[in-house]
Formats: C-alpha cells, sequence, structure tokens
C-alpha cells in the first residue's frame, strides 16, 4: 500500500512539473527554430498542458505535504486556459463561430477533393512543380494561387495539403506551387517562377476547370513576400514572368505574416531571433540594402503599392516574433500615400509565426473565415481586372 501511494505521488510530481514546463514554454522566448516550433505546438494545443496538469492533482489529491507540486498544477492549468480566453472577445468582434469539433478533427470535416501532385507545367523548368486541387462545384472556378514559406532558402510545396483542401471544398481551385530556392536561386527568381506557373495554369484553363480572370495569390511568410510582389507587379515589364507564359493581373493577394518591406525587416533586428532573418534576407537579395539598395526595394511590396494595387488581405499574429506585424502596417500606410483604400488586415491574438498550420485551430479557423469573407467578394463573378501602367 505505502508503495503504492509513493508512486502516485512521484507521478503527481512528474506531471505537475511537466505541465509547469509546457506552460513555461507556452510564455518564454523562442531562442532557436526548435524553441518557437515547440512554443506554436503549445500554443494551438493547450490541452498538453491541461491532461498533464490535472493528472498531477488526481494524483496529488489528499496529499497536504504535496502542496507546492499541487499549487504548481493549479498555477499550470489557468495559464493554459489564456489562449482560449484571448480569443473569445476575437472570435465576438468578428462576429465568428469557433467550432470544436473542428478543432479537434484538424478541419477534416470537408468533402473529398480531387488532387494532383508534382505537376510540371514548364518544360523550360520540369522540376518546378505545382499540386492542384480542384474545387468542388460546378466550374469554372476561381483559382487561389498557394506560395509556401521557409526563409527564402527553405520549404516545399505540400507543406499543409489538409488546408488547401479545405479551400478546395469551398470551390476553389488550388494551385500550390513550388520556386527555386535562395542562395542558389536569388531574387528576382522565386517571384518569376511563381508567375510562370500561374501563367501556364491560366493557359490551360479549360483543362484545370478554373476561371483565369478570378485569380488570388495566398502566401505564408516568405512566400507572402514573393505572392505580393508578385501581385503587385503583374503585367509589369521591369519584373517578367520566368517563361513566355503571359503575366497578367491578379483580382486579390492574401498575406499570411509576410514580410513586406524587406529593407525594414533586415535593419530592424529582433530578439531572440530564432531563424536569423536578416540573414535570410541577405541570402534572397544576395547582399544587405547598403550593397543591393535596389534590389531590396524592388523585392519589397511596398515599392509596388499604386493606383492598380489588387485588394488585398493582411493577417499577423500578435505573438510573432520571426516576422513584426508592423510589416502589415507599413504596407497600410503606403496605400494611404497613394490614395487608395487600405487594405484589409486582422490581428490574431496570442498567434504564432505558422499559427495557421494546425487546420481548424483558434487562429486558424479566424484567418480562414476572414479569407474565405474576403476572397468571396474580391472574385465574385464579374468583379474588374487590373490593368497594370507601368
Amino acid at each position: 500500500m505505502m508503495a503504492e501511494r509513493m508512486g502516485r505521488l512521484r507521478f503527481g510530481r512528474f506531471a505537475s512539473i511537466s505541465a509547469a514546463l509546457f506552460a513555461l514554454l507556452l510564455f518564454s522566448p523562442a531562442f532557436t527554430r526548435a524553441f518557437w516550433m515547440a512554443r506554436l505546438v503549445v500554443a494551438e494545443l493547450p490541452f498538453l498542458i491541461v491532461i498533464p496538469a490535472l493528472s498531477g492533482l488526481i494524483a496529488l489529491r489528499g496529499a497536504p505535504s504535496q502542496r507546492w507540486y499541487q499549487t504548481l498544477a493549479v498555477v499550470s492549468l489557468l495559464s493554459s486556459v489564456i489562449p482560449l480566453v484571448v480569443f473569445v472577445p476575437a472570435y465576438a468582434a468578428h462576429h465568428r463561430k469557433f467550432s470544436l469539433i473542428d478543432y479537434l478533427t484538424w478541419g477534416s470535416r470537408h468533402p473529398a477533393v480531387q488532387r494532383q501532385t508534382d505537376l510540371s507545367l514548364e518544360p523550360s523548368l520540369p522540376t518546378l512543380k505545382l499540386d492542384f486541387y480542384r474545387g468542388l462545384g460546378d466550374g469554372p472556378r476561381p483559382l487561389l494561387v498557394l506560395v509556401h514559406g521557409g526563409s527564402f532558402s527553405g520549404g516545399d510545396k505540400g507543406e499543409n495539403p489538409a488546408v488547401s483542401e479545405i479551400f478546395a471544398a469551398q470551390g476553389y481551385a488550388v494551385a500550390d506551387v513550388q520556386y527555386r530556392l535562395a542562395p542558389q536561386f536569388r531574387f528576382p527568381t522565386a517571384v518569376q517562377d511563381v508567375k510562370c506557373l500561374l501563367g501556364r495554369l491560366r493557359e490551360k484553363a479549360d483543362l484545370f476547370g478554373i476561371d483565369p480572370d478570378r485569380v488570388a495569390y495566398l502566401g505564408r511568410s516568405a512566400g507572402a513576400a514573393i505572392a505580393a510582389v508578385a501581385a503587385y507587379s503583374a503585367g509589369d515589364p521591369r519584373l517578367p514572368s520566368g517563361c513566355e507564359a503571359p503575366d497578367r493581373p491578379v483580382s486579390a493577394m492574401v498575406s499570411l505574416y509576410g514580410p513586406l518591406d524587406l529593407e525594414w525587416g533586415w535593419r530592424i533586428r529582433v530578439w531572440p531571433d530564432p531563424i536569423t532573418g536578416y540573414k535570410a534576407l541577405e541570402r534572397y537579395i544576395g547582399g544587405t540594402p547598403a550593397m543591393k539598395p535596389d534590389a531590396f526595394r524592388v523585392a519589397s511590396a511596398v515599392s509596388w503599392v499604386g493606383p492598380t494595387t489588387p485588394p488585398s488581405l493582411l493577417i499577423n499574429g500578435t505573438r510573432d516574433t520571426l516576422v513584426s506585424p508592423y510589416h502589415s502596417q507599413i504596407l497600410a500606410d503606403a496605400f494611404a500615400r497613394k490614395g487608395l483604400l487600405a487594405p484589409r488586415r486582422l490581428l490574431i491574438p496570442f498567434a504564432e509565426h505558422g499559427f495557421d498550420y494546425h487546420p481548424g485551430g483558434l487562429g486558424e479557423q479566424l484567418a480562414r473565415a476572414e479569407i474565405l469573407e474576403f476572397l468571396a467578394e474580391a472574385l465574385k463573378p464579374g468583379s474588374p481586372q487590373l490593368t497594370h501602367q507601368p
């Protein structure tokens, strides 16, 4: 009996300490990439704190000598509720409903969609591929071009297929595209690759069942920087497509936590910086702003804002320490200086960089609802197509 009690107390202490460590991770600075990813996981899955905290309290019940460990478990349990408490007013403010079923099933409650992987559409670049998700419903369907993140030198298409399937289930054709990576391929290669693949898709609109006049880019992180420049410079001979495919304007652009002013992002250093962001920009551009001022300017979305800039949605997490949410404010200021209607913006409370990689997560559901509402307006049939004036 005594051995059983001692075993229960040891388990209770272990569970309470584990819950405290997860809770500490939730609020600690992200010193390394692994640390940031772990913090992201805990922020999106607070039950990692709840389960050991409750287990510890149950195991230690009726043990006054373990009061310190019990307190540790209670504090950890309370800390796990903070993300939920923060999100309640955010959902209310945007008139959104949170789906617990979506959260628990990782957004998988949607009809199956047809997916084609590793499609090569440009003969001169056979290694440049895309994954295509055929949208449900009657065609031709509006096209959503996804541009992955990865600090310009990493990442790949197909990193979040569940979210692509969710958009396809809503009636959008989705093209998850590759681009050649830095430092082997520097700016403007990535932008030109994305333009090329979109152009080839538009040429084969009948084959893919898409409407070539209703197209939007959606980029994540570094992919948002690439997508924004591709969208804003469409048709400009100073930044042409990477192949013979036409570079026509698009109807909309969505940026998820993207760096939109690269010179500012290089100059304003954050600490801690788990991805050494300024080095990633140097690899992408091929030098510092002092060495490559023109390239930094042309590679930044803020430099392309003008009368023909398509409607834009900018989404950031308030806890993003990899790409400052202030990038969206800088772009909004550029719109204001040109006398343009401000881009639509969404700041998601307590959300980390990469929060949408959990389909059905607290932040992903809120962002997805905003994106779908924005796209429904920007890509509705008969929306005017923009013509770039260089």
